[in-house]
């Protein structure tokens, strides 16, 4: 190569590294910004080099960027294979007739999968549940189905939720015993003339909600407008607002329930009687006291257990589908695991003490609980961009890369990244709650770059639809340009 040709490569490189540089000065000022916080890191995690930071060590509102660390930790700590246990006890014998003379004893172990996902019915597991019940023999339970909810700490709800979050599906409460994500599935429907009650129906039916219903039917081409609300520490739920009169498909929604403990058992005995188990007693809260006492643990005898799907599947509903109720149930499954306690505060030491073991500085990430939902957890973009680059050198990268969601493919980022080259190879992670929009994950460069990215946005004045328009931007400028 004579000289000639060197300084015009070399030309060609500064005259190229100056437009691209150009190209995300104007990304970082869009107007689409002004007044926000926020900070951005691209780096190649396979060769370790950055691509593009600023105020990457800042700290910011994560909302659901949070479950990248839960998930990670509950992979590497708990193990991708690891199971959750629910166990059945009981206090008494089985006669010969099939009459279980003693208690039904039900052991939660924090399995969030105590539901219709995955399965054809929401009360399936519940069936199957009733069926090994059968398979032993049992006809009669005369005694109680007593719960022991006891796993976790009596902490139901995370550290700095908002009040106002608590009766919808994703500030549910918490517990070691879960049925149907701790929700009642319900679909609204208008009445029959304008000025009516609205109707609902609501799965499974059950009794263990009070309704008070003060819904109005509206005139046709009015948005809808029903709400709810759960009174504190109670199943009371009250509708108010009104559905069109020509929503004749209904509406989709969850409310959360109290004491979801008891809820499980409560349809689990509705269960039984449709299954031919009869229930003489009542449905029992065993206390923690109470295992030195009625409920000596060493002299019940085992009937059976069930278990969840892996871990490697949990986290997919972690991220893939945003759902806060599985990242808490992981979180705290950590502490309990490691530490004999599943609360907040073991749980989260637990995490927070892994992330320092893998290098991320103790003051990036303050971590109060799985999801997100609090406004209180804060990250920096390096803090989520090291992480994912540890995981990518850990062995279960995989697994991890594919918990995560495709822009234009899974739901939870379907209108995202639209006519952007390469969405299809991208591993993402969307965040949302007020003043709080955060996008982050594995993309593929046009130069097959594997880069960790991280973008955090708080405090912005355009709508979120507009920082969601210039993130993807951003992103597909990164992958076209790198």
């Amino acid at each position: 190569m004579n000289k000639i040709t060197a300084a015009l490569i070399i030309t060609i490189l500064i005259s190229s590294m100056t437009s691209a540089q150009n190209a995300i000065k104007d990304f970082m000022s869009d107007p689409r910004l002004e007044g926000a916080s926020y900070g951005v890191m691209f780096k190649d995690v396979k060769t370790d080099s950055m691509i593009y930071a600023y105020n990457e060590n800042n700290r910011y509102t994560t909302a659901s960027n949070l479950k990248l660390f839960t998930s990670a930790a509950a992979i590497e700590l708990l193990g991708s294979d690891f199971r959750f246990y629910t166990r059945f006890y009981t206090n008494g014998n089985i006669a010969k007739g099939g009459e279980l003379s003693g208690d039904l004893i039900i052991v939660g172990g924090g399995d969030p999968l105590i539901s219709g996902r995955f399965r054809d019915s929401i009360t399936e597991v519940l069936e199957l549940w009733a069926d090994s019940l059968k398979d032993a023999g049992i006809k009669l339970i005369k005694g109680n189905i007593a719960v022991d909810n006891n796993y976790f700490e009596t902490d139901d709800l995370g550290p700095g939720w908002s009040f106002d979050y608590l009766s919808y599906w994703y500030a549910c409460p918490i517990s070691s015993l879960s049925f149907n994500d701790n929700c009642v599935d319900f679909r609204s429907y208008p009445g029959k003339n304008i000025g009516d009650t609205c109707r609902f129906e609501f799965k499974p039916e059950n009794d263990y909600l009070t309704v008070i219903n003060n819904t109005t039917t509206l005139p046709a081409g009015l948005t809808n407008t029903l709400d709810y609300y759960r009174h504190p520490e109670t199943n009371t739920v009250e509708f108010t607002g009104g559905v069109d009169i020509n929503d004749k498909n209904g509406t989709v929604d969850y409310v959360s329930v109290y004491r979801p403990h008891l809820y499980c058992a409560h349809i689990f005995n509705d269960i039984l009687k449709s299954k031919g188990i009869a229930v003489d007693g009542e449905i029992l809260n065993i206390e923690a006291d109470d295992k030195n006492q009625d409920y000596r643990y060493n002299d019940l005898t085992a009937l059976f257990e069930w278990q969840s799907e892996p871990m490697s599947i949990i986290a997919k509903v972690i991220n893939k589908n945003s759902q806060n109720f599985f990242a808490e149930q992981t979180l705290k499954t950590i502490g309990a695991e490691y530490a004999g306690e599943g609360s907040y505060a073991v749980s989260t030491k637990i995490v927070s003490d892994w992330l320092v073991s893998i290098g991320i500085p103790e003051d990036d990430v303050f971590y109060y609980d799985g999801s997100g939902l609090a406004h209180m957890n804060l990250a920096t973009p390096s803090s989520i961009v090291n992480l994912m680059e540890h995981m990518y050198h850990s062995g279960n990268f995989d697994i991890y890369y594919e918990s995560m969601a495709i822009p234009g493919v899974d739901r939870s980022v379907r209108g995202r990244m639209e006519g952007q080259p390469l969405a299809e190879k991208m591993r993402t992670k969307t965040g949302t709650i007020a003043n709080t929009r955060t996008f982050s994950g594995y993309l593929t460069t046009s130069s097959s770059r594997l880069v960790a990215f991280s973008i955090l946005v708080n405090n912005y004045g355009s709508t979120r639809d507009e920082i969601d328009h210039w993130t993807d931007a951003f992103c597909g400028y990164i992958i076209s340009t790198y």
